[in-house]
């Protein structure tokens, strides 16, 4: 490629950069708040254009009202709590009136290598930064924190830190992909974040009525694949039992199948135990001495 042809290409490529880079920050904000160690810092991002923010739940589970939110160029306002998901670490924030700029979330699949950009407050002293790269995994575990273990988060090598928690993680057509969530302990490079998929799942029940309902099975699971019928099954292996009482299921078991459908790791089964199989008898397929057990459980309600 001629040199001029290529000097072009770069500079139109650098002014959609930019112009992708206005229109996300237009849309973020940086969200800070009082704690009873000194104070947090993060970041978030604009849902829609009724004033409801997106951020990460531990950037504000500490903060003592209110919740400080710096708009794009300064303008500073406080936010109140329309409703929070520990589990998931999501919130949702509320500014009063209609705001114009908010950023969509991406509905298709999201591939590996794809570039993308990241915004947010690094440090709490840096709002309304960028970083670009690309999306380097899909479907990471990581823990932070004590509790369970977050699923299927994207990876990626956008120079993120501290502060840049509940951001967004934008592909290069502005549509959210992600919320910005933790550093991999052992590197600065490997960012975390929670996908698209589980913010369009979980804020919507925020939103409708400020926290999310769970059912769960009172048991801790690992992943564990085991010979039988002359097969490789996956399932799932029951390694605890969090409440004993009427608990059809046994430490040990290798639960296979829960209400007809496979349960291959825990994010599968998770997805199964929503709102709507609270109380309700659910057949279960387990693996029990090598031999298919069928048992029947009850869901509870997962105290959030």
């Amino acid at each position: 490629m001629p040199r001029r042809a290529a000097q072009g290409l770069l500079t139109r490529f650098s002014r959609e950069i930019a112009d992708l880079t206005g229109r996300v920050l237009r849309a973020t904000v940086a969200v800070s708040g009082s704690t009873s160690e000194g104070g947090s810092s993060g970041s978030g991002f604009f849902f829609d254009t009724r004033g409801h923010i997106v951020t990460n739940h531990h950037v504000i589970s500490e903060v003592q009202p209110p919740i400080a939110i710096t708009l794009n160029g300064g303008t500073k306002a406080l936010a109140g709590v329309v409703g929070v998901d520990r589990i998931a670490d999501i919130a949702v924030l509320t500014l009063d009136g209609k705001w114009p700029h908010a950023l969509p979330l991406r509905r298709s699949r999201v591939r590996s290598g794809e570039m993308c950009l990241a915004a947010g407050n690094p440090l709490g002293r840096y709002p309304a930064s960028v970083t670009i790269g690309v999306v380097s995994g899909l479907a990471r575990t990581a823990t932070a924190g004590p509790g369970r273990p977050h699923y299927d988060l994207l990876q990626t090598d956008c120079d993120i830190h501290e502060g840049n928690s509940g951001g967004p993680l934008v592909d290069m057509s502005g549509r959210v992909i992600g919320i910005t969530t933790l550093l991999d302990t052992e590197s600065p490079y490997i960012g975390l974040a929670i996908p698209s998929e589980t913010v369009r799942s979980i804020v919507p029940q925020l939103l409708g009525a400020g926290r999310v309902e769970r059912a769960t099975l009172g048991i801790s699971v690992a992943r564990r694949s085991v010979m039988a019928g002359g097969r490789e099954v996956a399932g799932l292996e029951v390694v605890r039992l969090l409440r004993q009482r009427g608990q059809a299921l046994k430490a040990g078991d290798i639960i296979v199948s829960v209400a007809g459908r496979p349960v291959p790791d825990p994010p599968a089964l998770f997805a199964l135990l929503g709102r709507d199989r609270i109380g309700r008898s659910t057949p279960v397929d387990v693996l029990r001495g090598g031999r298919h057990v069928a048992v029947t459980v009850t869901p509870w309600r997962l105290e959030p």
